[in-house]
């Protein structure tokens, strides 16, 4: 378990005891400590290895008369990526292809520069593999656990990427909806009868509610993943709780203490009368606990665990102040209280209605300067530089993050039984795909933020217009002035033109959802695109090529696409990627280009159009 304090960070010892401006204009310094010593004659201060070259700026200028200054806890040596790659060689986890030739140039610097920390911080574009380089920092520590904090409707692909990429066997928390369901408790056995490390993912939805069973892992020496952490931006972990003032015929002291104990019961504290940091004229005596929320659960697994790394595309959402929790997360205390780094770096100040406006910025030049010490950045055109121009990677959703479908399917579907299987397909297909809305949603949000274009094909009409409604609304959306177009098959064609015109000389992030039967053929100007949801899966050969045609053409877009087969568990989706989904990993790997025509062989009869579509058909009809 991560002691308090337990960063690198250092001593300095002054011949004096400094003023009250000297001391205040140092404690300023986010991070920074006063500390008693018994044997000093001057003052003492602890800082932190990111806020040394501030502190040390500031004593110059001051002049102030520093004596002495050693390592408490001093930064542990990085190693090389040999080193590194040796180290999980040995261990025997990670499926050997992976650590030949897969890892990007990016990928391995990230390691390397941060394989030895207990934070870390990876700020690395929407679809630059950061799940990857999370999952080997975390392995890097023989045999401890890993536990993943992930969005809900990414946590079953999470799983699966431990799968695809080691030879271990995560556990997704799940709601119990199954019967005979793998518990927790489960895993764990199955994990020491076959001496594995447990590895399990969690949402950030569910984060509160499995803590303690989480807190307890940690403390064997856990990794944890913060994936989307700006997921816990959120400073607001405690609140003040009034107390009562004693009866007369209460003893006080007896009283006192009972909210004392009762306070640190719940991992809280009392503050000194008169601490105006938890005080106000209508407050009085409070009691200050923690917040029953995710950001608090968060914090509480940073500080049970042994090492934390934080990845996300876009760290700073909305404000500046959108940073310290996470910061916090990866190594606590160091970035000091919410308060005093609101101040320092969110220009922070009395708010016109009361209470603390911290929606500014201040002293960024430092603050940028102490990020580059914890970040490792890497700018999308240098992510994508190493990347293939067309990427492919199946998002998995579980039941219970599948939205309901759309009106209209019940009836569809009786129709549907009239006309054969292959129009019992379609409209199970369209069920699905009417689904995925929320984890839609999502994933468009992280690719405008990163300014990208993106295509979504989906299946029915309606569902065109209800999806590309809701992605106007977007918050993410509004705040980038993204451009949102939804077409279909009812458009004129003169308008669907001008639509792929638009979308082509747009400057700046946009969306285009349509069907795919009306986009996703005969159609030239979608190679600007960066990401393509396939919300409805093609499940013929020729609408696998047709589809990805659009995307790999001359003049595509400079950093590559990624397209996101995006397959909803327990429906017809998951027979149509056993059938040919599954193959496109071993087609990337094996082709340059990736493209179909060249893979042939594995892809073992995807051609067969009617083969697949038997084959499809009789999984459904077991399911009838």
């Amino acid at each position: 378990m991560r002691s308090n304090h337990r960063y690198a960070h250092c001593a300095l010892f002054f011949s004096r005891k400094l003023t009250d401006q000297e001391i205040n204009g140092l404690l300023a310094i986010s991070g920074i400590r006063e500390r008693k010593n018994k044997n000093a004659m001057g003052t003492v201060l602890h800082v932190p290895y990111h806020a040394i070259p501030v502190a040390q700026r500031f004593i110059q200028e001051w002049s102030l008369p520093l004596t002495n200054a050693h390592w408490i806890i001093q930064p542990s040596e990085p190693k090389t990526w040999s080193e590194y790659q040796a180290i999980l060689r040995e261990q025997e986890e990670v499926q050997d292809w992976v650590l030949e030739d897969f890892l990007t140039p990016y990928q391995i610097d990230a390691l390397a520069t941060n394989g030895h920390k207990i934070g870390a911080h990876l700020w690395h574009p929407t679809g630059s593999g950061k799940t990857l380089t999370g999952i080997l920092w975390c392995l890097i520590p023989p045999k401890t656990p890993i536990i993943v904090v992930t969005r809900a409707a990414s946590r079953i692909q999470y799983g699966r990427e431990f799968g695809k990429y080691t030879n271990l066997k995560a556990h997704v928390i799940r709601p119990t909806t199954k019967k005979n369901p793998v518990t927790l408790e489960d895993y764990y056995a199955w994990c020491k009868e076959r001496q594995q490390r447990p590895i399990v993912v969690v949402g950030w939805e569910s984060l509160t509610h499995h803590i303690d069973k989480l807190k307890i892992l940690a403390q064997y020496g856990a990794s944890v993943v913060f994936d989307e952490s700006h997921r816990g931006k959120s400073a607001k972990r405690w609140q003040a709780v009034p107390l009562p003032e004693p009866s007369e015929s209460d003893d006080p002291i007896a009283f006192f203490s009972a909210q004392k104990r009762e306070a640190k019961r719940q991992g809280g504290f009392i503050p000194k009368a008169g601490d105006s940091r938890y005080s106000g004229p209508d407050l009085g005596r409070v009691m200050i606990i923690p917040r029953m929320n995710t950001t608090t659960a968060a914090s509480e697994l940073a500080k049970a665990s042994n090492r934390v790394i934080n990845t996300t595309a876009t760290p700073i959402k909305d404000r500046v102040r959108d940073l310290w929790a996470q910061l916090d997360l990866a190594e606590p205390y160091s970035w000091g209280g919410a308060s005093n780094w609101m101040f320092r770096y969110a220009g922070a100040h009395e708010g016109k209605y009361g209470g603390l406006d911290t929606s500014g910025a201040s002293n960024q030049n430092e603050l940028a300067e102490r990020l580059d010490l914890v970040v490792h950045r890497v700018a999308y055109e240098d992510t994508h530089r190493h990347l293939p121009k067309k990427r492919r990677q199946s998002v998995y959703i579980a039941p219970e993050d599948q939205c309901r479908a759309t009106a209209g399917f019940a009836s569809e579907l009786r129709n549907a039984k009239k006309r054969g299987a292959t129009a019992i397909l379609e409209v199970k297909l369209a069920q699905s795909a009417s689904k995925k809305r929320r984890a839609v949603l999502g994933m468009v949000e992280d690719h405008v933020s990163s300014g990208h274009k993106v295509t979504i094909f989906t299946a029915r009409r309606r569902d065109v217009e209800k999806l590309g409604q809701d992605i106007e609304k977007l918050k993410m959306v509004k705040k980038h002035r993204a451009k949102v177009w939804y077409a279909h098959g009812g458009t004129d064609t003169s308008v669907r033109a001008q639509i792929v015109l638009d979308y082509k000389d747009y400057d700046g992030p946009c969306v285009l959802v349509a069907t795919g039967a009306s986009f996703g053929e005969a159609v030239d100007g979608l190679q600007c695109t960066n990401a393509a949801l396939f919300v409805q899966l093609p499940y013929t050969a020729g609408d696998l090529r047709q589809w990805e045609g659009r995307f790999t053409r001359l003049g595509m877009s400079s950093g590559g696409v990624v397209i996101y087969y995006i397959i909803c568990e327990d429906t017809v989706d998951e027979h149509i990627a056993d059938i040919i989904i599954s193959k496109l990993d071993a087609i990337r790997r094996i082709s340059q280009d990736n493209e179909l025509a060249e893979a042939e062989e594995i892809l073992a009869g995807i051609d067969d159009e009617e083969a697949i579509m038997a084959s499809i058909l009789e999984k459904l009809e077991g399911e009838d």
